[in-house]
């Protein structure tokens, strides 16, 4: 029946993370709902500055816009770019919008450079300003003496992404190499009267055969980062036309006279940036409070803490496109399991081990999105570096735990709170480190509750030396302080014990030998 009740807790708190993203995710189409809209209506957005977690939320909630009203939306960008990542995932979502029928029509304002660049050509039609530029998209990389270009194996992989994103998108797969590698040289030339671009390796390789062809001009020379002013894009196939304002746009698209209703990012969508750039410190914190949690009697303010971080961390994926729902339930079906194996069946592995995996696997596929493909290199390197920062952080949570383990216990004040030994180390078997005393801690010993169990807590054994504490779960149900136990089993470092009355304990000493 207790073990009922804790299973049914246990799920109270997945429902609870469940419906807390979805909560989440509801509320801000209630608070930010935008009125309806009449079809005379155009929705208008920026991509302004860096790239972050921000404008994706913001881009998904314009769509959702967008698809209710059946009113195009306007991209309008002046960003210098963002990490590569987050391009990867903006660029689908642009994508995906568009296939599904959402009429995105991309405008550069100022400058769509670097990340920015393949957003802008995901759109369904693309707009220029005279004094607009377009490219320079170089992989770049931080690193303690500032920014260089990427290593060979991210770079790589990098131009296999642009140059299946550009053919996709109808481009130049040539000039949109040159856009990322100054290594790259364009030549236009004429070959049996008809323009082309081609390679400086082709151009080399045509000399040496005695048939090079007519050259037009040098598009960009080896040595230098591809990047187009306004008219330039046109002329070479990456923009659709000139628009030096959003009215002259509409024109163009056959939607003159249409509202602009413009969209602008929330504090809530500012939230959801930091949040996101927090998920790695969420996890962290979710991981160390959690620890804290089983080392401390009853639930309290670290499991809730716990909790939280990883709502947090989930509610943060989930509202800029990243975790689905499946993420979230296959995480929460992992803790509850987790929880199962610590606390209702401890010993029999399988629920620990098959909830690890999904707890894992759920953390992951939040962290790359829901289009992961493993066919795609790109992808590949994503789930690569994903993986990566999760061990890197569980890593940093395991020598957080041991630094909490061997010295907090030592203070005054969380002392009191760690489940410790009275040699000041946190193990929960004083006796394992002195033989002498190993006979006290065995089935049938009795004891009695230094905390209150619910049902992990604190006992200390008849016949140990006065402050000595054993960490213990109780059987079934809690009890208070002060309580009779019985060891009935030592598992792992831990005592299990089980509640005894006045009268039992009595005929228990009286059998001993």
């Amino acid at each position: 029946m207790h073990r009922t009740a804790k299973l049914a807790r246990l799920l109270a708190i997945t429902l609870l993370l469940c419906l807390g993203v979805r909560g989440v995710h509801a509320a801000p189409q209630v608070d930010e709902e935008v009125a309806p809209v009449s079809p005379e209506t155009a929705f208008i957005m920026r991509v302004d500055g860096p790239i972050d977690a921000g404008h994706q939320a913001l881009f998904r909630r314009a769509v959702v816009s967008a698809e209710a009203s059946g009113a195009p939306l306007i991209v309008a960008f002046d960003t210098p770019g963002g990490e590569l990542t987050r391009m990867r995932q903006f660029a689908g979502a642009i994508d995906t919008a568009v296939k599904d029928g959402v009429r995105v029509i991309g405008w550069v304002d100022d400058e769509a450079l670097s990340a920015g660049t393949w957003l802008a050509i995901a759109c369904e039609s693309l707009y220029v300003r005279e004094r607009s530029s377009i490219g320079a998209a170089q992989a770049v990389q931080l690193t303690p003496t500032g920014m260089v270009p990427a290593g060979e194996k991210i770079a790589s992989a990098y131009r296999a992404w642009v140059r299946g994103w550009a053919k996709t998108h109808g481009k130049n797969e040539l000039l949109a190499e040159a856009m990322i590698d100054p290594g790259t040289e364009v030549r236009r030339v004429r070959i049996d009267g008809i323009e082309q671009d081609i390679s400086g390796t082709r151009w080399d390789d045509l000399v040496a055969k005695g048939e090079a062809p007519e050259l037009i001009r040098t598009v960009v020379p080896e040595g230098t980062l591809l990047a187009l002013t306004g008219a330039e894009a046109i002329e070479l196939g990456f923009a659709d036309a000139m628009a030096e304002t959003t009215e002259a746009l509409l024109a163009k698209e056959g939607l003159a006279g249409l509202q602009l209703e413009p969209l602008d990012k929330t504090r809530s969508e500012d939230l959801l940036a930091s949040l996101h750039g927090m998920r790695l410190l969420l996890l962290f914190l979710g991981l160390f409070f959690g620890y804290v949690e089983l080392k401390v009697p009853g639930f309290g303010i670290p499991g809730g803490l716990s909790i939280l971080c990883f709502i947090g961390l989930f509610v943060g994926q989930y509202l800029i496109g990243l975790a689905d729902i499946p993420h979230v339930v296959l995480a929460a079906v992992g803790v509850v399991l987790v929880g199962t194996e610590i606390f209702v069946v401890p010993g029999m592995i399988w629920p620990g081990l098959v909830g690890a995996t999904c707890l894992v696997v759920g953390l992951l596929m939040s962290q790359v999105g829901p289009d992961l493909s493993m066919g795609d290199a790109w992808d590949r390197q994503l789930l690569f570096d994903a993986t990566f920062q999760l061990v890197a952080t569980a890593a940093a949570g395991v020598f957080a735990i041991w630094t909490l383990s061997r010295f907090l216990p030592q203070t005054p004040v969380l002392g009191r709170m760690v489940l410790a030994g009275a040699g000041g180390a946190a193990d929960a078997m004083p006796e394992a480190r002195d033989e002498s005393r190993l006979q006290h801690a065995r089935p049938g010993a009795l004891g009695t509750a230094s905390t209150d169990l619910r049902p992990v807590g604190k006992v200390a054994l008849d016949g140990d030396e006065e402050g000595t504490y054993h960490e213990a779960r109780l059987e079934g149900g809690a009890l208070s302080r002060g309580g009779r136990v019985r060891v009935i089993e030592v598992n792992a470092g831990r005592l299990v014990v089980e509640s005894v009355g006045v009268e039992s304990a009595g005929e228990a000493e009286e059998a001993r030998p």
